[in-house]
């Protein structure tokens, strides 16, 4: 894993705030670019319910590890490493 400053640091804590609010039990997680998880999710008819957040790439393996490993969430089978967008799949 990577080596975050304090100022990294308390960035993704704010993401990981804003996130955790509309996490729900039996969600997914996972990072995605969104016009290409728009057109994945469009082809298996699973466009509703999806919430995305936007994050720096860098992060975004950093905060999807923190819900998966923390707080057992289920990491989506359209997660891809280092994206600009952290979706939400309901």
């Amino acid at each position: 894993m990577a080596v975050f400053n304090m100022q990294q640091i308390k960035e993704i804590n704010d993401l990981i705030a804003v996130i955790e609010k509309a996490v729900k039990p039996k969600c997914e997680i996972g990072a995605h670019d969104k016009p290409s998880l728009a057109a994945l999710l469009k082809a298996q008819n699973k466009a509703e319910g999806v919430t995305y957040f936007k994050c720096k790439k860098e992060y975004s393996d950093a905060i999807i590890t923190h819900f998966v490993k923390e707080k057992g969430i289920t990491k989506s089978r359209f997660h891809r490493n280092n994206q600009s967008s952290i979706f939400i799949l309901k």
